[in-house]
């Protein structure tokens, strides 16, 4: 293929593993926008619960939401149980974060993606550790067009220290490894901004965990304690940069997304793609004062899929790059995941078998850095 400008060095070697077979290509076309999907102001809720809404006394946020007759905020609720229904994902406005964190991380993203390869990997990730920055990974074994920094906002990640290749067994070891954050020395400012901006969408994600909790007819706080102590959420920061092949490769090949809940700030470049019900590739228009919120696999199993995690991707752009930052919003790797009893009746039974977190998420970790076969999917649980 040859020379490849612009783009991390690294990359020119093995610019073929990039290209994706013909069916799984990004859809460019100009028709690809999509206006509806739903965008959910928050305001209302905001509205009533008041200063509770700045703590994380969810049983106190839930007596008051669970409780209200304020028409429009119930009207919040159905929206968010139909679009986490309908379509696995939608857009919240007027979510209380400052615009400023955003533009600051923002910012702290493109210092550090500018910096020199050599200085980048000084915080490289790799098998044994699974935090800091990586221009390799791989989604569903094709290599995406993409260079990464993640970060804990609890300062490290622990996982099983291995499992068995065995889906079915769901086997782990009892010992732990701990991966730690790893902070760059450049650009100025970088921990703090990240951090910042961590700490106010980490909360919001557990806001947004009870509102759609209560749209389930289930109480507000009823999953935050899989939440509270050593938990699994993650941060990162997405550079995709300008490609030339942008009809053949994905910044991130198609996939659902294996956790609870995602929380992504993007900026206007746009890229992001979901299938619709019908099949359909459609393109979640960027907005400057939205967050995209996503429904993962977990919450799919416990709704016994009421709510569905839905297939997305990331085109690339062949003039421009493009930023974003997902807050992965995922509980401790203690968690047993397993249809909640609360929605389980005769014509409903369960349909998954229960599985360990901690299980799924390393052998999904390990699978970021080699080819494993299939990624292991909710499916491989179904009854």
């Amino acid at each position: 293929m040859g020379q490849l400008g612009n783009i991390p060095s690294s990359w020119n070697t093995d610019s073929e593993a990039f290209i994706l077979v013909s069916e799984h290509r990004p859809n460019l076309g100009p028709n690809l926008e999509a206006d509806d999907i739903p965008v959910i102001n928050l305001a209302p809720f905001f509205d009533v619960i008041g200063v509770e809404a700045e703590g994380e006394n969810w049983s106190a946020i839930g007596a008051v939401v669970e409780h209200s007759k304020d028409p429009t905020l119930r009207s919040l609720v159905a929206e968010i149980g139909n679009a986490c229904a309908e379509w696995g994902f939608f857009q919240v406005v007027d979510h209380k974060i400052s615009p400023e964190l955003l533009r600051k991380v923002m910012e702290a993203a493109k210092g550090f993606f500018s910096l020199p390869l050599e200085e980048k990997k000084k915080v490289g990730r790799s098998f044994e550790r699974s935090l800091g920055y990586n221009d390799s990974e791989l989604t569903k074994n094709a290599r995406d067009w993409k260079e990464v920094f993640d970060w804990a906002p609890q300062g490290y990640v622990e996982l099983p220290e291995s499992v068995d290749s065995d889906y079915r067994s769901g086997r782990y070891s009892n010992t732990t490894l701990k991966s730690y954050n790893q902070w760059p020395a450049k650009p100025d400012g970088f921990r703090e901004a990240c951090e910042t901006y961590t700490e106010a969408v980490v909360h919001l994600s557990g806001l947004l965990l009870g509102l759609i909790s209560v749209s389930l007819g289930l109480p507000y706080d009823v999953l935050h304690h899989y939440f509270d102590k050593d938990n699994t959420i993650q941060a990162r920061l997405n550079h995709y940069p300008h490609c030339p092949l942008a009809d053949l490769v994905c910044g991130v090949n198609r996939h659902v997304d294996s956790g609870a809940l995602t929380v992504l700030a993007q900026d206007s470049v746009g890229g992001l793609q979901v299938k619709r019900k019908d099949g359909q590739w459609v393109a979640v228009k960027p907005r400057e004062d939205a967050f995209v919120v996503n429904v993962g696999a977990i919450l799919q199993v416990w709704s016994n899929d009421k709510y569905r995690g839905v297939e997305h991707r990331v085109s690339v752009n062949e003039r421009k790059e493009r930023f974003s930052i997902p807050v992965f919003y995922d509980p401790s790797i203690k968690t047993d995941v397993f249809p909640l009893p609360q929605l389980l009746d005769e014509e409903h039974p369960a349909q998954y078998q229960s599985y360990n977190w901690g299980f799924f998420r390393k052998t999904r970790v390990n699978g970021n850095f080699k080819q494993l076969g299939e990624n292991i999917q909710i499916h491989h649980y179904r009854i």
